[in-house]
């Protein structure tokens, strides 16, 4: 199943958002809870003043506690368009001298002179309440007198909810401002990236130039660099892969121009000696033919990037170089050369492909048995030293010139005295797996300073 693609500019715009709307209910619940807070202060001084003006009413004869409240100041503290509005007044006996008596007494009496609020609930209805402790020192009657008032809270309600609306609807449209502003900033800052993909679209399939990336966001920055790196390999295998097949066409047109003209010529002979001739000229050609073949092959399975990297293994290189040497005695004793292998440890492990090691070390003893003499000596020999595995291949040959060494590993490179029949490819080969290796590869003279010896240093694995 595909997965739809997810615009940028959305996930900015989403995630700004919801960074916003958090912001907005917190400021909401914070601006609701001040406005609370001074609509209920406000409205609490005005419920203590109407308690201070009943209390201003109270008096004392005979040691009883009398509350004096005319029928327009009993109606003025009563009405309220808004609320309902309750009273009490307690002596000191806590007898009710007039008033609700259903009002909660307050859940602390409050000191002489002092007073306190709180909230209660008479019958079905929420009252704020505030309560007065009146001292009755200097009259017939010792003790506190308790006054109450208490309102419901519509108006405490009402007005919180007229200061919280008259906050809110400015913060609302702040908030659908940054939202638009935002909006508009964000497609203006992915402006670069716009014209970066108009770039890259205009561009020719050929064109595998780097991408100008320094006038580019910086976060963008690293992404371009990568894809740079990437259109860099890609040119270098483009160019390999057309150096590749430019060499391998032009190094298979001379041998079969000439199959091609030794075929005629035998077609055309009558005489058996020269027609066998030719027939033996074809199968040589035919048989160089086939190893440039094989090689060029082999060359295309080792090239960077043909996957078998990844399939790495442990692997016993003791047992790998003398099972490959031993395959090569044959081919060594049709020519007279003494083949021998030597190893200094009974097993060395390194992490590499067995295939590809099986063809660099056969690549190595193809070229050392061309270019060693009839009766020649040929020494495969492994060791391990300083953590490196080392499979060196020594011949007593004609050697290599010092001027060259550097110049042998290169495709189709062949010594100028060379008599040999190879086709350049052998070292190359050997190049590609020793690199992929991860591994050195040097070039000495032999034993008694005569010959060759092909070194491969590579990593040892702990034992």
């Amino acid at each position: 199943m595909k997965t739809k693609a997810r615009s940028l500019r959305r996930q900015l715009l989403i995630w700004l958002l919801v960074l916003l709307i958090p912001l907005l209910i917190i400021g909401g619940i914070n601006s609701y809870s001040r406005a609370y807070h001074f609509s209920n202060l406000a409205y609490d001084r005005s419920l203590f003043r109407a308690a201070l003006a009943l209390a201003d009413q109270v008096f004392v004869i005979r040691g009883k506690v009398l509350v004096d409240l005319p029928q327009k100041a009993l109606d003025l503290l009563e009405y309220d368009k808004d609320d309902w509005i309750y009273y009490r007044v307690t002596d000191p006996q806590g007898e009710i001298v007039t008033g609700e008596p259903g009002l909660p007494l307050p859940p602390a009496p409050p000191p002489p002179g002092g007073h306190i609020y709180y909230d209660a609930m008479l019958g079905d209805k929420s009252v704020r309440v505030v309560a007065f402790s009146l001292p009755l020192q200097g009259t017939s009657a010792q003790g506190i007198a308790l006054v109450q008032v208490a309102e419901t809270k519509s108006k405490r309600d009402n007005l919180a909810g007229e200061i919280i609306t008259a906050m809110m609807v400015p913060q609302l449209l702040i908030v659908l401002l940054a939202g638009a502003l935002v909006h508009y900033g964000v497609r203006r800052g992915l402006v670069p990236l716009d014209r970066l993909q108009h770039a890259v679209e205009q561009r020719s399939d050929r064109d595998l130039s780097a991408v100008p990336y320094e006038d580019a966001p910086r976060e963008v920055q690293p992404l371009l660099r990568a894809m740079n790196d990437l259109l860099q390999r890609l040119r270098e295998s483009i160019a390999r892969q057309q150096r590749f097949t430019a060499d391998a066409s032009h190094q298979l047109r001379t041998p079969l121009a000439g199959l091609q003209t030794q075929a005629e010529m035998a077609l055309r002979e009558t005489d058996p000696a020269k027609i066998r001739h030719a027939l033996d000229w074809i199968r040589a050609s035919t048989v160089r033919l086939s190893h440039l073949l094989s090689q060029l092959l082999a060359l295309a399975r080792v090239e960077p990037g043909s996957g078998w990297e990844a399939q790495l293994q442990t692997v016993d290189l003791v047992l790998l170089a003398r099972e490959t040497t031993a395959q090569w005695v044959t081919a060594a004793f049709a020519k007279h050369i003494d083949l021998g292998f030597q190893a200094d440890a009974a097993s060395i492990s390194i992490s590499g492909n067995p295939l590809m090691l099986h063809e660099m070390l056969s690549n190595l003893l193809d070229n050392a048995i061309r270019y060693t003499p009839s009766h020649g000596k040929i020494t495969v020999a492994v060791a391990l030293q300083a953590e490196k595995a080392l499979l060196m291949v020594e011949d007593n040959g004609p050697g290599i010139p010092s001027d060259e060494r550097d110049q042998i590993f290169e495709r189709f490179h062949r010594l100028a005295d060379s008599a040999s029949e190879g086709c350049g490819l052998g070292l190359a080969i050997v190049r590609e797996i020793a690199q992929a290796h991860l591994a050195e590869i040097s070039v000495s003279e032999g034993p008694q300073g005569q010959g060759t010896r092909m070194t491969v240093s590579m990593p040892a694995l702990s034992r």
